[in-house]
């Protein structure tokens, strides 16, 4: 498995939670506008809250969309051995005895893959980790989380 393997199986991942979300959209505003949520009575407001759910789905949605249009733009460079961390670098760390690797990405934070068996985390410019990871080379450390960078790609 290579990085660009991880980065196809996370944009994967990316596709098939939107076609949930379309799904859960798509479900919510039928009950808001069903039959079943028919209102009973001047107190009933099943209708009202089915609506606002669909509407934050849809901003949900459109929120996803998004980040997948990013995540597909993202053409990481390789990285060698001897370079600093930067976006798109795929980072193994040794974290208190245990081989870790993060994926340095501009979305999709959070997500997870498989690269050498071992669990690939994506981290985002906005997270802290991410931050302190750049510009770091092999065999620096880090304090917070305790962990030192063995390798880069």
């Amino acid at each position: 498995m290579t990085k660009d393997d991880v980065i196809c199986d996370l944009g994967q991942q990316l596709e098939k939670k939107i076609a949930i979300m379309k799904s859960a959209l798509a479900d919510s505003s039928e009950s808001a506008s069903g039959g079943e949520t028919k209102s009973e009575g001047k107190y009933d407001t099943r209708a009202i809250e089915a609506a606002y759910l669909a509407e934050a789905q849809a901003e949900q949605l459109v929120i996803a969309e998004e980040s997948l249009a990013t995540f597909k733009r993202f053409d990481p460079r390789p990285y060698e051995i001897n370079d600093e961390i930067g976006p798109g670098a795929l980072v193994e760390v040794d974290q208190e005895g245990e081989i870790c690797f993060y994926l340095l990405a501009p979305t999709a934070g959070g997500l997870m893959s498989e690269y050498l068996g071992c669990e690939v985390t994506v981290i985002t410019p906005d997270s802290r980790l991410y931050q302190e990871l750049a510009e770091k080379k092999m065999g620096d450390e880090l304090e917070s989380p305790a962990l030192m960078v063995t390798g880069l790609e």
